[in-house]
């Protein structure tokens, strides 16, 4: 493996696992507009990003990890972040309460991504109380000192980004917009506007379109813009109305991981030439994979295609061999049948960089994370209710994918 070295401001010898892509010039090399899989907590894993590039994403977030854990605790490293050498462009996300936190967070992922971002975006209370998610957004002075911190510390060619909502109260667009402004001047490579305010939540009817319009004509840099893309339309009429650089997907990908493919403009469900190629990542991955997340995915991905009592069925699976023989049974759907070559995974090492002192914690290897990841979650737990029970879920709370509320 060949090992890249780069300077940092502050003197500082970082390592490049690989060459950094220019996330900059990626936006502009799109006829069209980029292609987003958004920071999806459990999720938007290694597993699945490798799923969603083969159907059309171009740029993909890991999911949101908290800097705090991630800068005192070797296991949460470890169990929280994953790549592979076909897993980039990648940006990491990172909710952090200060610049302090957030470069020690950069410093640390550097050498396998391609830039960092900072998530201004979950609106779930326990976020906002702790000052991480749309807490920041009452304190853009931080905001934009996080910005100017990278860009003090790190190289000019490494991403760093926001990703934001509309701000909330009495002259929301227009404070907004100074906002995006102020971040831009202090460096940012591109932002992410979530086209609600905190208090909208995820409400499917609040959508402001109109708003993330007029912030995307206030910026120079790239705007991906995010809200209710559920299909290819709905991602090119987002893009249409807004002039956005980007269009983002977060649950429209877990239904349909081909969201973004253009093979499958009409599709409404996964094709189930996608769900072999989940079936196939699963394979190679072996038990690298664990088996709640490639069962959560399916179900995403294909109960809209059960009939109830399949569901619930499906529901009480236990390992890959049942799901395996149930899709194979009921769907005709096999692995491709290719002794598949076992997944690379990227060994990733933090020896490059000791976080100052004063960030350590004693109880951060006790403490890794404030949700559990064997539990299944707020969002799926609701997703799986909707569908056993035919009560629509138009409107469900997306909380659990971009931090946990339990």
């Amino acid at each position: 493996m060949h090992v890249l070295f780069v300077y940092n401001f502050e003197s500082m010898l970082l390592p490049q696992q690989r060459p950094h892509h220019d996330i900059a010039a990626l936006f502009a090399a799109q006829p069209e507009f980029l292609r987003v899989s958004a920071p999806m907590v459990r999720y938007s894993k290694l597993e699945f990003r490798r799923l969603v590039r083969l159907n059309g994403v171009q740029l993909a977030f890991t999911p949101m990890m908290i800097s705090d854990s991630i800068n005192n605790s070797e296991k949460a490293r470890q169990n929280e972040f994953t790549t592979g050498p076909d897993d980039q462009p990648l940006v990491a996300q990172f909710a952090a309460k200060d610049a302090t936190e957030f470069v020690t967070s950069a410093q640390l992922i550097y050498p396998y991504v391609d830039g960092i971002d900072l998530n201004c975006g979950c609106p779930q209370s326990w976020a906002m109380a702790k000052g991480y998610g749309c807490g920041l957004l009452r304190q853009p002075e931080v905001v934009r000192e996080v910005v100017q911190q990278v860009r003090r510390t790190l190289p000019s060619d490494f991403s760093v980004s926001v990703k934001m909502r509309l701000l909330g109260g009495e002259s929301s667009l227009e404070r907004t917009i100074e906002l995006a402004r102020q971040l831009e001047q202090a460096g940012a490579t591109f932002l992410t506007l979530h086209g609600r305010t905190p208090a909208q939540k995820h409400s499917k009817d609040t959508l402001d379109i109109g708003a993330m319009s007029e912030v995307r004509q206030s910026l120079r840099i790239p705007l991906i813009v995010n809200g209710n893309v559920e299909s290819w339309a709905d991602a090119c009429e987002l893009s249409e109305k807004t002039g956005a650089a980007g269009v983002m997907a977060a649950r429209g990908l877990l239904a349909n991981p081909a969201l973004f493919n253009s093979a499958y403009p009409e599709a409404t469900t996964t094709p189930s030439a996608c769900v072999q190629q989940w079936l196939d990542i699963a394979e190679a991955a072996g038990e690298n994979l664990l088996f709640q997340c490639f069962h959560h995915h399916l179900t995403f991905m294909w109960s809209a295609d059960m009939k109830r009592s399949l569901r619930v069925q499906f529901n009480s699976l236990a390992t890959k061999s049942e799901v395996l023989d149930f899709l194979d049974d009921h769907y005709s759907i096999r692995p491709s049948g290719i002794s598949p070559t076992p997944a690379i995974y990227t060994p990733c090492s933090y020896t490059h960089f000791t976080p100052p002192k004063h960030a350590r914690h004693i109880a951060a290897e006790n403490d890794e994370q404030e949700w559990s990841s064997k539990s299944d979650g707020k969002f799926f737990t609701e997703f799986r209710k909707h569908q056993l029970t035919g009560t629509g879920g138009e409107d469900l709370e997306l909380g659990g994918l971009f931090g946990e509320d339990e």
